[in-house]
């Protein structure tokens, strides 16, 4: 029966390796996985909607198989009824005899081929090693067709308030065994494990406590601006603005030249592009101004009040990701050197298998912010000058009421010493005085 141009055969078949779908026509593919095994998959549209229906590996159907066996999916679809769910009603499952158990069924669709689940063969077998370490021990004897969303929560609970990433994991983990389940027509179409089903009891979990930003720490600092001042591109002079400003980095990245008064020294941050919904002044030291006067496009974009002062190659908005490379990018130059990288000693990552000890994580733009609060704090600076550099919240409703100074004289003399501090400068001398001249 002829099928169209595309017609595969099975030499064809056996020299596809390239993970992907390869059409045959009248609606049947061969599935490839990223580990070169190859199912059949059927495809079709009902009521509107796409489906696919697995048809068995290439090892155990033939494509001659496969074609018949399209051959009589089709008529059943013409006749309106829905092949997936007629292999649901079944009380045998042909495809999967064997999955009766929540292990079966985790056996079953480790091989199913669903290749979306798993970025390499490292994470398919993490993916794995969680559910057998948190899920099997609790539920992989049960039926997979009767467990309940008791047994899902009896899974999570030991978890969720130690290891919460890690019970968002598994819970996900979950979800794609049931629905796979469902698919094959092992379990009705209630997913047990599905974020609207616990939606509810997720609400109600203490979460672990959550960590800090990885941050360099203090005295490496300036080692690490020295290491970033060698680094070229706007991303790293990006990086290098929102360290002498102690800024978030989406504030830089939208900074604008119609926010900088290069005569005062000063950048207004409005309010529609800061966390707190507060304009925001930065007293600029001469580091900063430096860095936006060394910019490429300062000549001619300064003027232009609408002009990015930070502009992504291409125009527009420079991405988080963009500058996050420049710190990821300086992290693995050093690891390559001595083994270690930039890393923060008191952030740990928090590890799948429990076996594995935690590792420091490398340091994060947004660390910096923390770095700027422990100099400031081992400085002797008021605590007051530096929450608002930071642009926190400070004192409780009715003082941010009565306090109608944002202390920008005072913090310009504080943002100079910590520019001087990110340079290696010995400025010991100014930080004393900034105490004495903190409004009262």
């Amino acid at each position: 029966m002829a099928r169209g141009s595309d017609l595969l055969d099975d030499k064809t078949v056996k020299a596809k390796t390239k993970p992907g779908h390869y059409r045959d026509g009248r609606g049947l593919y061969l599935q490839v996985s990223v580990w070169g095994t190859k199912s059949w998959v059927f495809r079709y549209t009902i009521n509107g909607k796409m489906r696919g229906m697995g048809l068995g590996s290439y090892e155990d159907v033939s494509l001659k198989e496969a074609r018949i066996e399209v051959d009589r999916l089709r008529v059943v679809v013409r006749e309106g009824r829905d092949p997936v769910e007629e292999r649901r009603t079944k009380k045998v499952v042909p495809d999967a005899p064997k999955v009766v158990t929540f292990a079966d069924a985790l056996d079953e669709y480790m091989k199913s081929g669903r290749i979306e689940d798993f970025r390499s063969d490292k994470h398919r077998k993490q993916w794995r090693a969680s559910l057998d370490l948190h899920a099997v021990p609790k539920i992989g004897d049960k039926d997979v067709g009767t467990i309940t969303i008791d047994d899902v929560k009896e899974v999570l609970k030991p978890i969720w308030a130690t290891k919460t990433d890690t019970a968002r994991r598994v819970r996900g983990r979950m979800e794609s065994v049931f629905a796979w389940a469902i698919d094959e027509g092992c379990r009705e179409t209630d997913n047990p494990a599905s974020p609207k089903t616990l939606e509810v009891w997720i609400g109600n979990q203490k979460k672990a406590e959550a960590q800090n930003h990885p941050a360099i720490p203090q005295a490496d600092l300036p080692t690490w601006f020295a290491d970033l001042r060698q680094r070229e591109g706007m991303a790293a002079r990006a990086l290098e603005f929102v360290t002498l400003c102690a800024s978030r980095s989406g504030e830089v990245r939208g900074a604008t030249w119609g926010e900088i008064d290069l005569a005062t020294k000063i950048w207004t941050i409005p309010a529609v592009r800061m966390k707190m919904k507060k304009p925001h002044s930065v007293p600029l030291s001469d580091a900063a101004i430096a860095v936006l006067k060394a910019l490429p496009n300062f000549e001619a974009d300064h003027n232009d009040p609408k002009a990015l002062v930070f502009p992504a190659p291409r125009g527009g908005e420079m991405s988080d990701a963009t500058i996050s490379a420049v710190m990821k990018r300086m992290n693995e130059a050093k690891a390559k050197k001595n083994g270690k990288g930039w890393i923060d000693p008191h952030v740990l990552t928090q590890p799948e298998d429990p076996a594995e000890t935690p590792q420091p994580r490398p340091a994060v733009p947004h660390g910096l912010r923390s770095t700027f609060k422990d100099w400031a704090t081992e400085a002797g600076i008021d605590n007051i000058q530096s929450e608002i550099a930071l642009a926190h919240r400070v004192g409780n409703e009715v003082e941010q009421r009565y306090r109608r100074t944002d202390l920008v004289e005072q913090r310009r003399a504080m943002m100079a010493a910590w520019a001087g501090f990110c340079q290696g400068e010995a400025v010991a001398a100014k930080v004393v005085q900034l105490r004495a001249g903190v409004a009262q």
